[in-house]
Order: C-alpha cells, then sequence, then structure tokens
C-alpha cells in the first residue's frame, strides 16, 4: 500500500503526439478572465467520432472528459472519481474507440473488456459506443446475466473489438471456452465501487488473471473509499488520477514541463483558477502525489 508523503499542484502544458497532430490543441482563450472555449477537436479526437457525438447533440466536453481524453489517449492507466451523469462513458469510450481505430489488425480476440456491476450498465455503455462508433469499422457486444446466452454466444463467433460485461456472466463464458482474453489490449472497470459492495471483487480478481499483464487499465468510481482505492493501485500501473475539475498523477510526466506549486491539504483545487488566471496562459492542472512504497 503507498503511504502519502506530500501533495503538490503540478501546473503543465497538456501536449503529447499522435498520428494525426504534431501537439494537442490547447484550450483557446475568450478573452474574458478564467474562461476557455473547449471543443473536443481540442482534444485531437478524430473526425469520424467529433462527427457521431456532434449529431447526437454534443456540443462540448464535460470537465471529466476534458481531464481524461488526453490521458486516456496518452496511453495512461487511469484512475478516475465521477458520478453518472458527469460524461464518464464518453470520457473513457470515445479514446478508446480512437485507440482502436488507430491500429485495426484482421483479428479474432477481444480488444478491450468494459467491466460494469449490472446488466442495465452494460446495455447502456453498448449502445453509447454505438453512438460513438457509428463511422468507424469498430464492434462492441454486451454480456451479462438474467437472459439465456445462445443470442450472445452466437454474437461471439463474429469479430468483437469491445466486450461490455458483467463479471459474473463473463466468468460462465470463459469457463465454457467461449471468450478469449489472451490478447486484451485496455481494460475498464466502471463503476467500480459498486461492483465492491455487490462483492463482485472475487469475480473482478479471477478475470485480472486472465487478461495480459501489459494492458491499459481505466478505473472508474462514484466514490474513492480507502478500501476502493488500495484496490484500484493494485491493478494500475503509475496512474493518472482524474476528476471532474482536476487531475493528478502518481509520479512526474515524461517530458512535462511543470511548474510546481505547493499547496496545504485543505485548500480547494478551484484555487487553481486564480493562478491561470495569474499565469495567463492555457494549461491543464494536475495534482501530483510524491508517494512512497
Amino acid at each position: 500500500m503507498m503511504n502519502k508523503k506530500d501533495h503538490s499542484l503540478l501546473v503543465y502544458p497538456l501536449q503529447y503526439t499522435n498520428s494525426n497532430s504534431d501537439k494537442m490543441d490547447l484550450p483557446q482563450n475568450t478573452g474574458e478572465t478564467g474562461n476557455f472555449i473547449m471543443s473536443f477537436k481540442n482534444l485531437n479526437l478524430i473526425n469520424p467520432i467529433i462527427r457521431a457525438v456532434t449529431e447526437a447533440g454534443y456540443s462540448k466536453p464535460t470537465e471529466i472528459q476534458y481531464s481524461a481524453i488526453p490521458h486516456i489517449l496518452a496511453g495512461n492507466d487511469i484512475i478516475a472519481c465521477a458520478k453518472t451523469g458527469t460524461g464518464k462513458t464518453a470520457a473513457f469510450a470515445m479514446p478508446i474507440l480512437q485507440l482502436l481505430k488507430k491500429h485495426t489488425p484482421e483479428h479474432k480476440e477481444i480488444r478491450t473488456l468494459i467491466l460494469t456491476p449490472t446488466r442495465e450498465l452494460a446495455i447502456q455503455i453498448e449502445e453509447n459506443l454505438g453512438i460513438y462508433s457509428k463511422y468507424l469499422p469498430l464492434s462492441q457486444l454486451s454480456i451479462f446475466g438474467g437472459v439465456l446466452a445462445g443470442g450472445q454466444l452466437a454474437a461471439l463467433r463474429k469479430r468483437v473489438d469491445i466486450l461490455v460485461a458483467t463479471p459474473g456472466r463473463l466468468l460462465d463464458l470463459v469457463n465454457q471456452r467461449h471468450i478469449d482474453l489472451s490478447k486484451l489490449e485496455i481494460l475498464v472497470l466502471d463503476e467500480a465501487d459498486r461492483m465492491l459492495e455487490m462483492e463482485c471483487v472475487n469475480d473482478v480478481k479471477k478475470i485480472l488473471k486472465l487478461v495480459p499483464q501489459k494492458r491499459q487499465t481505466l478505473f472508474f468510481s462514484a466514490t474513492m473509499s480507502p478500501d476502493i482505492r488500495k484496490f484500484a493501485e493494485s491493478i494500475l500501473n503509475n496512474p493518472v488520477e482524474v476528476t471532474g475539475n482536476s487531475v493528478s498523477s502518481k509520479s512526474q510526466r515524461t517530458g512535462a514541463e511543470g511548474i510546481a506549486v505547493s499547496f496545504g491539504d485543505g485548500e480547494e483545487l478551484t484555487d487553481l483558477k486564480k493562478i491561470q488566471n495569474l499565469i495567463g496562459l492555457k494549461m491543464a492542472v494536475a495534482q501530483q502525489k510524491t508517494t512512497l512504497i
């Protein structure tokens, strides 16, 4: 378990390279103090995704999307505290689609697994993925208990890029050798706190043994108790911590030219807006936690 040593805030330009652009576009200053215009294009999302979400009525990214998407696109593990209704599904779904689109080999194996506690959430996530991937050659499928498995088995015989699953049904089909997770690239735990409350933790641990150690893992939870955090840190690799209005990393980011600003434990992260106003730069903000193993 990690023991906190100190806390600081790292203010750094949120830039990274990808196949579409040399650097990520930063928020554009509107000319009014503390106000910035953010769009999906600024997040370096590809045009097929932007077109799909625009047609679906999305006008601009929410705070959790603005905070998480660049780090997911950069390949970082994520630990995110975000409640339902904040746009968290799109926060992980859109960058996952883009990462999968970047490399689209012929394959039969599942490339991304999204674990979720309930049938209703699994269906909702699959529907959202269908909206965001409207103009992409990617497929998704949800599997869950409480229904006959025949239709799900038939769908699994086709290519599935993204599988959304409840832990119990997933293990049933794995044990029946209908699902192979050995080539998984991205693992998402959505509503992780609910899975732990529903005593799914043992099933999740069994699933973790079936997926590659080398993977990107995204951990989303509406709450972040010490037990949940301890579990998250046990399965994540140097994660970036994300909330609706702040981001923090367990270690210094490679290549980030940062300015460390110390704050007391009780001060609110919203005070960062004052710093941004004083600096006068377009920046994303990360709360950095220096830790000891």
